[in-house]
């Protein structure tokens, strides 16, 4: 096992023994179990890769408890001091995720905080790591503050790897919700490539680069998938970007329409966009045909022609009275003015 494969895996250990301490704090017996079996799923992942919390002025609540063996600061803060984590992976909400569980939380109020770091400029105030969709749902429920629960991370990329780790642990992050991170994180320099983006998520480059392929769609695709993104995984979402290269935008999203309504596979995909490609019209080859031109026995240039009209003319002549000649007698054939030079 490699150091990379050593890490993931401590960091996943350190989600699930955090996790069960939450729940053992915060038992839900009394509550309907659907949903709190699906905010617990949600929101039940804080982790390590912490050190000691940092100390934070709290409006009105501060608790500490032990999760993993480590002391953690649990605060209570206005919602709109909780920013949003700039190095998210979740992209994509569903509003209908949100409704549910604003639902829940009017009835039930908050069972589980969000993991958080202290906020580096603004004192009082953290950024989130996870809990986006606990924070809109809070403001959908009509609440004011938010239950954060304090961590430390040493950089921007861990605080990636961490809210990574949680949504991959949960299985509801999409592709695209990784597409457009990586895009973002790329794009600004936080990685410089498709192998960073592997080292960061143990994933391999090969499932780096198709992930990618996502944000290479029409902006209509990509808003189709934001609609349906459950129905778009990685294999699915390639198959599209590899159709979207010959075909043009309003047969691609009638396509991607299938995709969601009859649950096309991707070999079912693979298969079609084959046939597509078979039946296409090739490219006749062009046949070209080339004349040397010589001076005695040494080459000085060439002419060579296509069947599609295109003629190469080039030669080398060191006289220059023949040189004259020759550009004389090719103006004269082509209509050729002489321009001042500039």
């Amino acid at each position: 096992m490699n150091a990379k494969t050593d890490r993931k895996a401590l960091l996943r250990s350190s989600i699930k023994s955090e996790a069960v301490s939450v729940e053992k704090r915060f038992p839900a017996a009394d509550v309907n179990k659907r949903y709190a079996n699906a905010e617990d799923a949600l929101e039940g992942r804080p982790q390590g890769l912490v050190g000691p919390a940092h100390d934070i002025v709290a409006p009105d609540f501060r608790a500490e408890i032990k999760l993993s063996n480590k002391q953690r600061t649990v605060l209570r803060v206005a919602i709109d001091h909780a920013h949003d984590n700039p190095m998210n992976a979740r992209q994509i909400y569903d509003g209908e995720v949100i409704k549910s569980m604003a639902a829940s939380i009017a009835t039930r109020g908050q069972l589980v905080p969000a993991p958080a770091v202290s906020h580096p400029t603004l004192p009082g105030q953290v950024i989130l790591i996870d809990g986006h969709y606990r924070k809109r749902a809070l403001l959908a429920a009509g609440k004011t503050e938010i239950e954060v629960i304090i961590h430390e991370v040493s950089s921007e990329l861990d605080m990636y790897r961490m809210s990574y780790l949680i949504n991959e642990e949960r299985n509801s992050q999409s592709p695209l919700d990784n597409a457009l991170a990586w895009g973002k994180m790329l794009e600004d320099g936080k990685v410089l490539d498709g192998e960073g983006v592997a080292e960061l998520t143990g994933l391999s480059p090969s499932a780096i680069a198709k992930t990618l392929s996502f944000i290479k769609l029409p902006e209509a695709a990509i808003a189709r998938i934001r609609e349906n993104p459950a129905k778009f995984g990685v294999a699915i979402g390639y198959e599209v970007y590899r159709f979207s290269k010959f075909m043009e935008e309003r047969p691609l999203l009638s396509l991607m329409e299938r995709i969601v309504n009859e649950d096309l596979s991707s070999r079912a995909l693979e298969q079609m966009r084959a046939k597509l490609e078979e039946s296409k019209p090739r490219k006749k080859k062009e046949v070209s045909r080339q004349y040397k031109i010589t001076s005695g026995i040494t080459q000085i240039g060439f002419i060579k022609e296509w069947d599609s009209g295109k003629v190469v003319f080039e030669v080398n002549m060191v006289n220059h009275q023949e040189r004259e000649v020759l550009v004389e007698e090719l103006k004269r054939r082509f209509n050729l003015i002489d321009t001042p030079a500039n």
